[in-house]
């Protein structure tokens, strides 16, 4: 699916967790409105996953450590073709669809490269390809903070020496997922005023 063979363009923002990316989004809906849908992609696979290996709040494990990555980040991609097929004739009712991850998220968070790759890349091909990818680019160490101070499942079950290892390499790994890739970078580090500013500018500047 070509940008061009669509009436809707597509923002989707990618980093770590604790990077803000979903703060933005958030705000993004609640300053544009009707003329936006905020979505995540391949929302529905955390979930069927969750329930395959019982995991609940309360679990000393998530499901990312019980089901293999290769598995999972071909369950997602499947998923996120599903998603556009279905979904297309609703999409097209808005100006911008506003994406919280996109692809880079399943090679950081799954493993990164491995034996499937080219079968990966295929399906991912059938994929549009977002208008604006933005990296909201945040220290690990910042991200950590965040992270503890909202208290999700790592902050309430790791160290903060682990944690703080854990963002660390997951940055690295977007450092790798982005080789090449046509993107826009943005400090996440700042007042999250500022981040959002910078980001809502550009879909202002779109029209």
């Amino acid at each position: 699916m070509r940008a061009d063979a669509r009436p809707y363009r597509i923002i989707a923002l990618e980093g770590i967790d604790g990077s803000g990316k979903t703060t933005v989004v958030r705000r993004i809906a609640e300053e544009f409105g009707n003329s936006v849908r905020t979505e995540r992609l391949s929302p529905h696979m955390g979930a069927v996953f969750r329930e395959l290996v019982g995991e609940s709040p309360e679990s000393a494990a998530r499901y990312q450590d019980v089901i293999p990555g290769d598995l999972r980040r071909g369950a997602y991609v499947i998923d996120a073709i599903s998603q556009f097929h279905y979904l297309d004739s609703e999409y097209t009712g808005f100006d911008w669809l506003v994406f919280d991850r996109w692809l880079p998220t399943y090679e950081v968070y799954c493993g990164g490269r491995g034996v499937h790759d080219a079968w990966y890349r295929r399906l991912a091909g059938l994929l549009p390809v977002p208008d604006l990818l933005i990296r909201v680019r945040t220290s690990p160490r910042v991200a950590a903070g965040r992270v503890a101070a909202r208290g999700d499942w790592t902050a309430d079950h790791w160290s903060e020496e682990r944690l703080l290892a854990d963002l660390t390499r997951l940055d690295r790994g977007y450092d790798r997922a982005f080789e090449g890739a046509a993107h826009r970078v943005v400090d996440g580090d700042r007042d999250a005023d500022v981040v959002y500013e910078e980001i809502a500018s550009l879909l202002r500047e779109a029209g």
